[in-house]
C-alpha cells in the first residue's frame, strides 16, 4: 500500500461523533411491497445492515437527492464579516487567543506566500479529503479537535502561529470554574433536592466518586512525557468528547496529540503501558491504526504511530475543582452522618465538634417531616391532606422531645430495636459481617444481599401501603401506583438490586392514545423496519400499516416466503429522535402517569441524570416503545432476547390484545402453559387465570451479580454445539440467546442462579435494575413503553458496564458510551455537597441571628 493510499485510509476512517446529530438512511417508500424479503441481521452498526439489505434486495437502491452545498468541492468556505473583523483586530493587536474557527477555515489566514500553514486536526483533514473527492460536507458536519483548545497568535508578519495550549489553573474564567466547583452562588443543576435526598444519594454514589477521584490521580503517575505540560480542554456546549480507541466519554484526564488532536482515555493509555490490547488486532493496518487500535497520526508528513511518551496530558475539569470536591465530599459525609465504605484516609477522619453534630442531628430530624408529602406527585389531595395532619402531629412530638432531651425521629414506626435510629446512618448496620463489596473490572462493586420479604416486616416498614410479594418473597408488587408512601418499600427492595412491579398505572393514562388503531391512523403510511421474531430476520422498509393492522387481524399479517403469517415486532420506533417531538401528546400523557416520578421523570430528584448541566449532551434515556405480536405458541422464541441495559428502566404495559378473527382457545391455552413452565408462583398463576386479567408478557429478570455465571453457561453451550467463541463479543450483549425452560433449569442446577419470572398485564410497570440480565416473551399482542433513568442505588453497575462495553467491537450496537456515567456521578455529588453545605451555613447564620436577638 502506498503512502498516499495509507494517508487516505487514515483520514477517511469514520470519525468519532462529538455533537448531537441524528443519522438516518432515507429509502424510497412503497405503498404495497411487491414481495416480502427477510434479511438476516447481524449485531453490527446500521450502515452495515443497510448495505447488506441493498445487496440482498436491489430494489432498495434508490437515487436520493443530494443537498447542494454553497461551496464547490474542495473550496474553503469564506469567513463571515464578523469573523473577518474579529481576526483583523487580533492581527493588529497580536493578542493570544483560543482557536475560534475550524482548522480548514484558518488556512486562509496565511497572507504571506510560502508561509507554512498550521497543522490541521484529523477531522478537518478528513473534511478536506472528502470535498476533494467530490463528497458534500458542511461546516456543521465537522467537529474540530482544536476548537477552543489550541492557543493561536498572529506574529509580526501577520502569520498565524500555534503558541501552545491553555493552562488549567490560570486560564479558566469564573464561569468555567462554576461548572465544576461547588460554590455559594451557582444554583444546583438538579433543582429541588432536600436534605434526606442528598444524604441518600451520597450514601449510594459517594464511594464510587471516591474511586473515580483516586483513579484520576493515577493519571499523573502514568504520564510519560518529559516536558510535564498539562493542557486544559474547555468543555464546549453541545459536544461530547470521547476516546478515539474505545469510544468512552472523556471525563477529565486524557492524552492528546498536538499535531492531529487524537485523544485517548486513561484506561486505554494504561492498557497500552501494560501491553494489553483492548480488542483483537486483526487487520489493524488496513483500518488506519496500530496493533493496539490507536489511530495513526494524520500529520502532513505521512501516517505514523502515536508514541505514548510524546502525547500531551490534558484535563477537562477546570482548575483544582476535582480535588476540592473530593475533600468536600468526605467532610460532608462525615458531618452529615453518612456511612462511608470507600476505605480512604479521609473517610476515617472524625469531626470533633459537638455543637455541629447537635445542629446536624436536629436538621436531619426536621427534614424527615417535609419528606412524606412530596413522595409522589400522583398522590390524591385526600391522601396529601391526611399526611399533612400526620406531619403536624410529628412536629409537635419533635418539639416536645427536644425540650425533654428525648431522641425521636418522626415519620416511622418504631420498635425497641429501631427507636431513635436514622435510616441512612444505620443503612449498613445489618451488613457489617457480610462481604457485599466484590472486586470487579474497575474497583469494588457493591452487591447488597438479596432480600426475601414477608408481609409481617413490610407492613411495619410502610403501614397502609397496599402491596404483596411474588416469587416467594423476592419480588415486590405495589398495587396502588398513586400511594404517597410507596417509596419506603420500593427503596428497601430496589437497593438490593431486585426488580419491582407496580400495578394500576393505566388509571393515570389515556389508553385510547395507545391503541393500535390510533397508531395506524396517525403513522400507518410511515415506513419502518420490522423483525420476524421466529428467525430474527429483518423485514425492511414496510409501511407501518402492515404491522398495526396485523395486531387485531391475523389475515392482515405479512406472510413469509412459505405463506405463513410472520411473528413481527416493530424495530426501533420511534427512532433515535426525541420521543417528545414525534409523539408530543403521548409523551405528555406518559409523563403524567409515570410511577415513582422522583426516579423516573427526567427532572426527578432521585434520577441523578437530572444533575447533568444543560451544556452537556444529554444521554438518551427515552422514552422508547416496544411493539410486538404475541408468541405464546412458540415457547422457545423470545420477543426480546436476553440482554442487559447500562441504566435502570421502567417498562409500562399500555395495551394487550388478541386477534379478533381467529380461534383464541389455542392461544389462551398456550399462554397458561407458558406461564406455568416459566416458573411463576401460585399467586401469579391465580392472577392470570382471573377473567378480568389478560396476561401480556412473560419476563425473566436475573440478578446483576449473576451475569458472569450466565455468560459462562452460554459460552459452554456454544462450545458444546461445536461453535467457536467470537472475540470482542459477549453472549449477553449480543442478544442472540433466549433462555428456555431447559436452559433456565440448567442455570439453576449448575450455578444456583434463579431469576424473577414476572407476568406483566395491562397497567403493570416493571422496574429493571441496571446490569440485570433480562428477557421478554410477549404472550399476547403488546404495546409497551419504557423510560430509562439513573438511580443512585445502582450507580456502581452503570459504571462497571461502561467498562464492559468499551471492550466490545467497534461495530457492536452497545459499544459506544452514551450515558457519560462519570459526568453524571460528578455533578450529582457536586449538587448534593452544595445543597448540604448551604443548608448548614443557613442554619448557623439563623442560630447566630437568634442569639443576637435574644
Amino acid at each position: 500500500m502506498s503512502q498516499k493510499e495509507l494517508a487516505a485510509l487514515v483520514a477517511t476512517r469514520t470519525s468519532r461523533k462529538r455533537t448531537i446529530s441524528s443519522t438516518s438512511f432515507s429509502v424510497s417508500t412503497r405503498t404495497e411491497p411487491k414481495s416480502i424479503i427477510e434479511i438476516h441481521i447481524f449485531n453490527d452498526s446500521l450502515p452495515m445492515k443497510r448495505a447488506y439489505c441493498e445487496v440482498m434486495n436491489p430494489t432498495l437502491r434508490t437515487e436520493q437527492p443530494v443537498k447542494q452545498e454553497e461551496e464547490s468541492p474542495g473550496q474553503v468556505p469564506p469567513l463571515t464579516e464578523e469573523e473577518q473583523q474579529r481576526h483583523d483586530e487580533l492581527r493588529t493587536s497580536g493578542s493570544i487567543f483560543l482557536q475560534d474557527l475550524p482548522c480548514f477555515k484558518l488556512q486562509q489566514e496565511q497572507p504571506i506566500a510560502g508561509s507554512s500553514p498550521i497543522p490541521k486536526c484529523r477531522e478537518c483533514r478528513r473534511r478536506n479529503l472528502a470535498t476533494t473527492e467530490g463528497e458534500s460536507s458542511s461546516v456543521s458536519d465537522v467537529y474540530c479537535r482544536f476548537y477552543e483548545f489550541r492557543r493561536l497568535q498572529f506574529n509580526e508578519n501577520g502569520e498565524l502561529c500555534v503558541v501552545g495550549f491553555p493552562n488549567p489553573y490560570s486560564e479558566p474564567s469564573p464561569e468555567d470554574i462554576a461548572i465544576w466547583q461547588p460554590d455559594k452562588n451557582t444554583p444546583p443543576t438538579s433543582g429541588y433536592m432536600d436534605i434526606q435526598v442528598c444524604r441518600y444519594i451520597l450514601l449510594h454514589a459517594g464511594d464510587q466518586f471516591c474511586y473515580i477521584w483516586h483513579q484520576e490521580a493515577e493519571a499523573l503517575s502514568l504520564h510519560q512525557n518529559t516536558d510535564g505540560t498539562i493542557a486544559w480542554k474547555k468543555a464546549v456546549k453541545g459536544t461530547r468528547e470521547i476516546c478515539d480507541v474505545c469510544d468512552t466519554t472523556l471525563f477529565n484526564y486524557h492524552w492528546t496529540c498536538r499535531k492531529c488532536g487524537f485523544g485517548v482515555c486513561l484506561d486505554c493509555f494504561k492498557d497500552r503501558k501494560e501491553g494489553l490490547r483492548l480488542r483483537r488486532a486483526e487487520n489493524a493496518a488496513q483500518k488506519g491504526c496500530d496493533e493496539y487500535h490507536w489511530l495513526l497520526c494524520s500529520d502532513p508528513s505521512g501516517p505514523q504511530e502515536h508514541i505514548p511518551t510524546e502525547l500531551m496530558l490534558t484535563q477537562i475539569i477546570a482548575g483544582d475543582a476535582l480535588n476540592v470536591l473530593g475533600r468536600l465530599l468526605h467532610e460532608v459525609r462525615t458531618l452529615w452522618q453518612v456511612p462511608q465504605v470507600c476505605g480512604c484516609l479521609l473517610s476515617k477522619q472524625p469531626i470533633e465538634d459537638a455543637e455541629s453534630k447537635e445542629v446536624i442531628q436536629d436538621m436531619i430530624k426536621e427534614s424527615q417531616l417535609k419528606q412524606h408529602t412530596s413522595y409522589s406527585s400522583l398522590a390524591s389531595e385526600q391522601k396529601v391532606h391526611q399526611q399533612q395532619r400526620l406531619d403536624q402531629l410529628h412536629a409537635t412530638k419533635l418539639e416536645f422531645a427536644k425540650k425533654l432531651g428525648i431522641d425521636y425521629v418522626p415519620g416511622r414506626v418504631w420498635t425497641k430495636e429501631t427507636l431513635g435510629k436514622d435510616p441512612i446512618t444505620t443503612a449498613f448496620d445489618n451488613l457489617k459481617h457480610i462481604d457485599f463489596l466484590r472486586k470487579g473490572l474497575v474497583g469494588l462493586r457493591r452487591f447488597l444481599p438479596p432480600r426475601t420479604m414477608t408481609l409481617a416486616y413490610s407492613t411495619q416498614l410502610a403501614p397502609g401501603v397496599p402491596h404483596e410479594f411474588l416469587c416467594d418473597g423476592r419480588l415486590l408488587r405495589l398495587t396502588d401506583a398513586m400511594h404517597p408512601d410507596n417509596r419506603d418499600l420500593f427503596q428497601d427492595v430496589w437497593k438490593c438490586g431486585q426488580p419491582v412491579m407496580i400495578s394500576e398505572v393505566a388509571r393515570s393514562l389515556n389508553l385510547d392514545l395507545w391503541h393500535p388503531q390510533a397508531f395506524c391512523r396517525d403513522f400507518g403510511d410511515k415506513p419502518n423496519d420490522l423483525i420476524n421474531c421466529l428467525n430474527g430476520n429483518l423485514v425492511p422498509n414496510q409501511p407501518m400499516r402492515h404491522f398495526w393492522e396485523g395486531f387485531q387481524c391475523m389475515s392482515k399479517r405479512l406472510p413469509d416466503a412459505y405463506g405463513k403469517p410472520m411473528l413481527l415486532k416493530l424495530k426501533d420506533w420511534p427512532p433515535g429522535d426525541d420521543f417528545a417531538e414525534i409523539l408530543p401528546t403521548r409523551f405528555a400523557d406518559l409523563m403524567k402517569g409515570l410511577p415513582m416520578p422522583e426516579y423516573t421523570l427526567r427532572t426527578g430528584n432521585l434520577n441523578i441524570a437530572s444533575c447533568l448541566p444543560k451544556m452537556f449532551v444529554p444521554p438518551d434515556l427515552g422514552p422508547k416503545m416496544y411493539n410486538a405480536y404475541g408468541s405464546a405458541l412458540h415457547p422457545d422464541k423470545g420477543t426480546t432476547n436476553l440482554h442487559l441495559d447500562i441504566s435502570d428502566a421502567v417498562n409500562i404495559m399500555v395495551y394487550v390484545g388478541i386477534p379478533e378473527d381467529g380461534d383464541t382457545r389455542p392461544q389462551m391455552a398456550a399462554t397458561q402453559k407458558a406461564i406455568e413452565i416459566g416458573g411463576c408462583d401460585y399467586i401469579t398463576r391465580a392472577r392470570c387465570q382471573s377473567p378480568d386479567v389478560l396476561p401480556g408478557a412473560l419476563w425473566h429478570i436475573f440478578p446483576a451479580r449473576d451475569a458472569d455465571k450466565i455468560r459462562d453457561l452460554l459460552n459452554r453451550v456454544t462450545l458444546e454445539k461445536g461453535f467457536r467463541l467470537e472475540p470482542d463479543h459477549d453472549p449477553i450483549h449480543d442478544q442472540n440467546w433466549y433462555l428456555d425452560d431447559k436452559l433456565r433449569a440448567r442455570l439453576f442446577k449448575e450455578y444456583g442462579v434463579e431469576g424473577h419470572p414476572i407476568v406483566q398485564c395491562l397497567g403493570d410497570a416493571v422496574f429493571i435494575p441496571a446490569g440485570a440480565p433480562h428477557q421478554v416473551q410477549n404472550l399476547h399482542n403488546c404495546i409497551k413503553v419504557a423510560e430509562d433513568f439513573v438511580s443512585p442505588e445502582n450507580i456502581t453497575h452503570c459504571y462497571h458496564l461502561t467498562h464492559e462495553f468499551r471492550r466490545l467491537s467497534h461495530s457492536h450496537t452497545n459499544h459506544e458510551d452514551k450515558l457519560q456515567i462519570k459526568n453524571i456521578i460528578y455533578h450529582a455529588i457536586k449538587d448534593c455537597c452544595t445543597i448540604l453545605t448551604r443548608a448548614m451555613d443557613k442554619r448557623v447564620n439563623a442560630e447566630i441571628t437568634k442569639l443576637y436577638e435574644d
